[in-house]
């Protein structure tokens, strides 16, 4: 005789508590690129940089990546990324990654002013050319803030749907820092858009499956089919998730390696200052104890 299990869901007090004060707390915009006060638009080597500039915003860990698909004309495919706060826990922003032949109209805003993105319909990704073309491989970051990027979502993609969730697991959660190196390998491996090979399917496609093989123990579910395909059919594309993985644990490597270099740089020129100080003090009390002694000897004088 089978019997069936029941789960018993714990009762949590603090989520309870964030459930309820979630929506009154506060949105950081301490770490840009990732939690900022405005929108911004960065091709993958600019969003870089500005990691590089703020601990912070480098510190920021992925839980969850999403692949989202246009339901209507080109069938564009892209990438919401949900990154937690490295100390207000609370807080996820959820930054747009995508593939495209052509520049975006807004994009190097790095957060000064409103986006005026052209909507995926207008772009020249409707008919790109068959000859290999600049590829544009760029991050959007808008308020943490549902309707805000909801709204940015409609307007530049339209109707859309979600194909699958890759949540990874709280002890192997890519930073921010680990997942900007990862793009500029894979827009270093390949720099083309080309309609057979390196598009948009390539492009999400490698993405995911990089992360997922570079920090395992993710959960992986699939909501609707049709990655990769156009009108029902599969779309040829590159092989490269291999060969990005090698590159990003080469150039990880330098990446830490260049930061250890600095680390140690900054940690000798602390102490060279700490020395030099020391010496100071050390001057400065030897000539308080000289200048007392010769009082002393002054006022002995006197007595006699």
């Amino acid at each position: 005789m089978a019997f069936k299990s029941k789960t018993v869901k714990r009762f949590s007090v603090r989520g309870f508590l964030a459930a309820i004060l979630h929506p009154f707390m506060t949105s950081p915009t301490d770490a840009p690129g990732v939690f900022a006060s405005g929108d911004s638009y960065n091709n993958v080597g600019d969003w870089h940089t500005l990691l590089l500039n703020n601990e912070l915003s480098s510190q920021c860990e992925l839980e969850r990546m999403v692949c989202c698909k246009c339901t209507t004309n080109v069938e564009h495919e892209f990438l919401l990324l949900h990154f937690r706060h490295p100390t207000q826990h609370h807080a996820v922003a959820i930054l747009v990654l995508d593939r495209t032949s052509r520049p975006d109209s807004t994009e190097n805003n790095n957060g000064n002013g409103s986006s005026r993105s052209l909507g995926i319909g207008q772009s020249t990704i409707v008919s790109p050319s068959v000859s290999a073309t600049p590829a544009h491989d760029s991050i959007f970051t808008t308020l943490n803030n549902g309707s805000a990027i909801q709204s940015y979502l409609t307007k530049r993609y339209g109707q859309h749907k979600d194909l699958g969730t890759l949540d990874f697991s709280a002890s192997a959660r890519p930073s921010a820092m680990q997942v900007s190196v990862l793009l500029c390998v894979i827009h270093k491996h390949s720099p083309t858009y080309h309609l057979w090979q390196y598009q948009c399917y390539w492009y999400s496609y490698t993405v995911w499956e990089a992360l997922k093989r570079l920090f395992p123990g993710c959960q992986e579910t699939t909501l609707s089919e049709g990655r990769s395909r156009f009108c029902g059919q599969e779309v040829r594309k590159a092989e490269s998730v291999e060969a990005v993985c090698e590159l990003y644990r080469a150039e990880w490597a330098r990446f830490e390696n260049a930061a250890e270099a600095k680390r140690g740089r900054e940690e000798a020129t602390r102490g060279s200052g700490e020395e030099s100080k020391r010496g100071r003090e050390e001057s400065r009390r030897r000539e308080e104890a000289k200048g007392g002694g010769e009082e002393a000897k002054g006022g002995s004088g006197e007595e006699v």
